[in-house]
């Protein structure tokens, strides 16, 4: 029987899912395709089908399950919204995908690993790389218009994404009593007050 778009994308899925359990657990180094088959219950041979090797399917897990996803889904008429307007629209995306269980597993999938694999640094920083090019291009517009005054977009960008990444840190992977109770909404309402107040024309 043909496989169905739809039967190809459950099952791409299903070893995704799979794939970052396996990676959790035993890092990305010691994981296998077959530690992988057998955590999705498939043959080894079913994941080549779908990912041409392990790097393949760590890039596809950064893809779908980063922050990257919430960013290519927002409404287009986003980026016309102004500043704070902006923020506020974005940063609780962000927040969302990065709090959500299957990020913080891919956390620890990427933490040990940095310390001591360099190859699997370009992975994770392509995550941020790319989330602070979208708000980087978006302020500097800004900029060109008059709505912010001119500074460094991407040192504003890096500014806001490792607020967001530190919160995360001590949240989710520190369990910090003293940042924990506060809700996305108030985070966001704070790097934004800061950083746009900041940001105005003087």
């Amino acid at each position: 029987m043909a496989r169905t778009p739809k039967i190809v994308e459950d099952r791409r899925e299903q070893i995704l899912a799979a794939a970052i359990s396996v990676f959790a657990r035993k890092g990305f180094s010691r994981a296998t395709n077959k530690d992988i088959a057998r955590e999705a219950g498939i043959t080894p041979g079913l994941i080549y089908h779908y990912f041409e090797n392990k790097e393949a399917l760590l890039n596809a897990i950064v893809e779908n399950y980063s922050p990257l996803s919430a960013l290519r889904s927002l409404p287009a008429g986003v980026v016309e919204l102004p500043p704070e307007a902006f923020l506020h629209a974005v940063l609780p995306q962000i927040l969302q995908v990065v709090e959500s269980e299957t990020f913080i597993q891919l956390i620890r999938v990427f933490l040990p690993e940095v310390l001591y694999n360099p190859e699997i640094t370009p992975v994770s920083t392509r995550i941020f790389q790319q989330v602070t090019a979208f708000l980087d291009q978006y302020l500097t517009r800004r900029m060109v218009l008059g709505d912010l005054r001119t500074v460094d977009a991407s040192l504003v960008s890096q500014s806001i994404i490792s607020n967001v990444v530190g919160f995360v840190m001590r949240r989710q992977i520190l369990r910090d009593p003293l940042v924990t109770h506060y809700t996305h909404a108030q985070i966001v309402d704070t790097i934004v007050d800061i950083t746009f107040r900041g940001l105005l024309p003087r």
